[in-house]
């Protein structure tokens, strides 16, 4: 990744918990210009500029007005799902280059568009998920495609709980499916395909528990925040648990189990890859650590053992929220650089847009009753497709 760049300017839109989180990581990169902010609500707006050092004079409750006035060279789409396809359009039809945060859309038409938009200006969008920056996914990336535990079988996916299960797709799996991805992503099959591509997506989903369990129907599918007070608006869900298969090239599956555990533990969080000659394991909160386990019989005798992480002490000095600002920073270089180099950041708008193909997969799968295959045909939202049809 390339350090050494010009100045470049940057605005955050959307101040709330992450948008704060990378405006104090942006203000503190001496090659980074914070010169704007902008949220619809003051208070957002203030706390985050107190925090980032950002006078009031660029804070701006209107951020078209911002992009008028402060002309950055790329923006940080920090707001609510809703918001993210309209703004992204914004900057990229203005020559703004993009980090906007996940789920990259609410749906895949909305996600199309951007990717379009974007093309067509010539400008970079690149998504937030941060896992592809941490060095336990990095170092575990490198060892699969050295072969360091053969060939790959499967992938099993871990939540950290907390949510239900259509708030943990849009919120957590939209970092699961990517971050498994990335894992097989350095690979190529002998055929020239690449390992990270998704093929097919076949899931179930339950409401309810024990005597009141049943598979997820139509007259369940809620707004997220109504399914969650507490969550963002990721628009509408669907479901309590769930088991979902992912199916790689190669024929290479990946299983995630969604719990909806009563209290999230990100100690949990993570992915395992198996292969024919051990496994590896990325596990934990933005501190992640990598794991490694020897052989191919998995036995309850077999240990895993941690993997030093080389030329990475700093890192691992910090807290989990320091940590978070880092993994920000990484993904704002990793843009300057891409724009510069004029390639794709590591985190493309493409990866963005497959991890939401997948998700809406899932609610397609779950009423189909099968797999289903990659792309999609449908671009709308797959459960307001449902409820209109269930009237």
């Amino acid at each position: 990744m390339a350090t050494r760049h010009k100045s470049r300017k940057v605005a955050v839109i959307g101040c709330g918990g992450m948008g704060r989180t990378h405006a104090i990581a942006l203000a503190a990169l001496p090659d980074i210009a914070l010169v704007g902010l902008a949220d619809v609500m003051p208070e957002n707006l203030a706390r985050a500029g107190q925090e980032a050092g950002v006078d009031a004079a660029h804070c701006y409750l209107d951020f078209e007005t911002m992009l008028e006035e402060e002309h950055p060279d790329f923006v940080v789409i920090a707001t609510q799902a809703p918001q993210h396809a309209p703004i992204t359009i914004a900057a990229a039809q203005r020559g703004i280059h993009v980090l906007c945060e996940k789920p990259l859309a609410l749906n895949l038409a909305e996600a199309d568009t951007m990717l379009q938009v974007c093309a067509a200006a010539g400008v970079r969008l690149a998504v937030n998920h941060l896992r592809r920056m941490t060095p336990a996914s990095t170092l575990a990336r490198n060892l699969i495609a050295d072969g360091a535990i053969g060939e790959i079988l499967a992938v099993d996916i871990y939540d950290k709980g907390g949510r239900p299960v259509g708030n943990t797709l849009m919120e957590m799996s939209t970092h699961y499916f990517d971050e498994a991805r990335f894992l097989l992503g350095k690979r190529m099959l002998a055929d020239g395909r690449r390992a990270d591509e998704l093929e097919w997506v076949y899931a179930h989903l339950s409401t309810g528990t024990g005597a009141t369990a049943h598979p997820a129907t139509p007259n369940e599918i809620m707004p997220s925040q109504v399914a969650k007070p507490t969550d963002r608006d990721c628009g509408l869900v669907l479901g309590e648990r769930a088991t979902i298969m992912l199916g790689f090239v190669g024929e290479v599956q990946g299983v995630a189990r969604l719990h909806n555990l009563p209290k999230a533990d990100a100690s949990y969080d993570g992915i395992d890859v198996l292969g024919t000659e051990g496994a590896l394991a990325v596990r934990g909160g933005f501190l992640k650590q990598l794991y490694r386990r020897r052989g191919h019989t998995f036995a309850a005798h077999d240990r895993w053992e941690a993997v030093p992480i080389p030329n990475c002490e700093a890192y691992f000095a910090l807290t989990d929220r320091e940590a978070s600002r880092w993994l920000c920073q990484q993904m704002a270089r990793e843009l300057v650089a891409a724009i510069e180099e004029g390639r794709e950041h590591v985190s493309s708008g493409r990866d963005g847009l497959v991890a939401l193909e997948s998700l809406m997969a899932v609610y397609v799968s779950h009423r189909q009753g099968g797999p289903v295959t990659l792309p999609l045909p449908d671009r709308r939202h797959p459960l307001t497709v449902w409820q209109e049809e269930s009237r």
